[in-house]
């Protein structure tokens, strides 16, 4: 939300993730004990991070800028540096990001990482002392995400300051191609920048940049803010498949998730899927939110032949990219499902037959988005890890906040809608005695990577680390009393567990942060089964 941050995969331990659920039911006898500091360190594995990039670049004025006036340089060069950073961008996702077999440059890096778009800090603009004073210097800040291991495939050397340090050969086109960003025709689409192979390019159109390279802090687990989505005890998600050439999988999927719905307990506005379309109405149920009825409404958004949303029509694009750009402005979440890539949005419509119906990343910070209102966007596609800075730039959500943005850095699963139904479900999930259980974002992010056994797509979630690090339905004011059962303890997000004194009442929780001064976040295991399946807040010098 507040300040951009990614959470990336970690995987719990196969017997951890065993005991996700609650150990009994809400009113069993408590199995929960304490787990001592420093115990059980290894029941986590981190399948992705952040790395931060950094050195200078340099960009060199146009002869004609020679003899004029210094703000009129200093403009020039702030242009100029503006078309540097994306070309840093573009080629520091096409050296890490990994190559299909078919590209025309399957050889060249692969490490399974792509760059953020623009995540730069200070620029400091420096004229550099070359002797001819056209060549001015900025600093690069950038982030990259991908596998955890990323360092030990990735080669490097070690500077004299103790840096780690890679070369990156990058294109050299000239100024005036640079300035050409029209969406969908910028220069970096064309040969031969686009496939970038360095070493099939002639010497006078590549250099090459020295960068810095260190792993991001990485940021905690946390939930979604469930206060602000059930503000107004309703809960709207808006899917959008884009249209697909494998076997129109945009109706396949869509067809597929109706009948999910249903069986989730979702009633249908339609009686059948033949009859759904973009005017149908949500499919509905209602949730017991600790205590609060809240309504859940999906709608589903895809493209069909022959009807106004037909892909292959301008027309028809147009209206599929009005829906989603309606859905941005009026819902708590947004799910699209389709192809993207690097550089790319949502792909709503048929590319091959039209222009419209083309939600470009370039569109994102521009686009209605409502102020002061919690969303979560969801963007199921192949690389788009981008598109967490894309929304990030958006005025109605200042550095990310009241945002949450589930992006991927590697290939997706286009097969299966099982990514689209694993967001629903975490966000509308409930226990066995029917109330809302809220999951953590890990929770989520576990599912989303284990939809595919042949590749990691690495999913990840920006924006989280002002998210509610204790359980949104956490009775903090019940913390450290007596109890024999959760259900002593107030309910859902709220733990009964032993210590060498008795039993307690504790909160759910990710960090020691978010159980505030004088408490610490520690792990409970099951006392019968010996394995941890969360974590509470207990008093920091020991139990209560």
């Amino acid at each position: 939300m507040t300040r951009f941050a990614t959470l990336l995969s970690i995987l719990v331990s196969l017997t951890a993730s065993a005991c996700a659920v609650s150990a009994g039911g809400a009113g069993a006898p408590g199995d929960a004990i304490l787990v001592a500091e420093g115990k059980a360190d290894d029941f986590l594995s981190s399948t992705a991070a952040e790395f931060v990039i950094r050195g200078r670049a340099t960009v060199t004025l146009e002869e004609s800028y020679r003899d004029a006036d210094e703000d009129t340089r200093l403009a020039r060069v702030t242009e100029l540096v503006g078309y540097e950073r994306v070309l840093i961008s573009w080629f520091l996702t096409q050296y890490f990001i990994d190559k299909e077999h078919d590209a025309d440059n399957p050889d060249y890096g692969g490490f399974g990482a792509m760059a953020k778009a623009n995540t730069f800090a200070e620029l400091d603009v420096r004229q550099e002392d070359d002797g001819d004073g056209q060549t001015y210097s900025f600093v690069v800040h950038q982030l990259i995400a991908g596998p955890v291991d990323l360092l030990q495939h990735l080669p490097t050397t070690i500077n004299d300051d103790g840096q780690r340090e890679f070369e990156l050969i990058v294109g050299n086109p000239s100024n005036a191609d640079k300035a050409l960003l029209e969406t969908n025709d910028e220069w970096y689409r064309k040969a031969p920048w686009d496939g970038w192979n360095p070493s099939a390019v002639a010497d006078s159109l590549k250099k090459t940049l020295t960068f810095s390279i260190d792993p991001e802090t990485e940021s905690q687990d946390a939930w979604f803010d469930y206060a602000e989505l059930f503000a107004d005890d309703a809960l709207t998600i808006d899917v959008h498949f884009g249209w697909d050439y494998h076997n129109d999988y945009h109706l396949v999927h869509s067809r597929a998730l109706f009948r999910w719905l249903e069986n989730q307990g979702f009633e249908a506005p339609v009686a059948s899927y033949d009859e759904l379309n973009r005017q149908s109405g949500a499919f509905t149920k209602t949730l017991d939110a600790n205590g609060r009825t809240v309504s859940v409404e999906v709608r589903l958004f895809f493209g069909t032949p022959g009807t106004d949303t037909d892909p292959d029509t301008d027309a028809g694009g147009t209206v599929l990219e009005a829906d989603m750009r309606e859905s941005l402005r009026t819902r708590d979440v947004i799910v699209y499902s389709g192809h993207s890539g690097p550089f790319y949005g949502f792909a709503l419509a048929n590319w091959r037959e039209t222009d419209e119906g083309d939600f470009d990343d370039s569109e994102m910070a521009g686009a209605e988005m409502p102020t002061e209102r919690y969303q979560i966007v969801f963007a199921e596609g192949c690389d788009t890890y981008h598109i967490g800075e894309a929304f990030r730039g958006n005025p109605a959500k200042p550095d990310g906040r009241y945002l949450d943005i589930i992006t991927t850095t590697a290939p997706s699963d286009a097969s299966s809608p099982g990514a689209v139904q694993d967001i629903i479900k975490r966000l509308t999930e409930t226990d066995g005695d029917g109330r809302h259980e809220p999951t953590t974002m890990m929770s989520l992010v576990n599912d989303l990577d284990s939809n595919i056994r042949w590749q990691r797509p690495m999913y990840g979630i920006h924006g989280i680390d002002d998210n509610p690090q204790v359980h949104p339905y956490a009775q903090t004011e019940l913390m450290c009393t007596e109890c024999q059962s959760d259900a002593d303890c107030g309910g859902v997000g709220n733990r009964c567990y032993g210590t060498g004194t008795g039993r307690f009442c504790g909160v759910a929780c990710t960090t020691d942060a978010g159980c505030g001064d004088g408490y610490r976040c520690a792990d409970i295991a099951s006392a019968s089964s010996n394995t941890i399946y969360d974590q509470v807040c207990t008093p920091t010098g020991g139990g209560c």
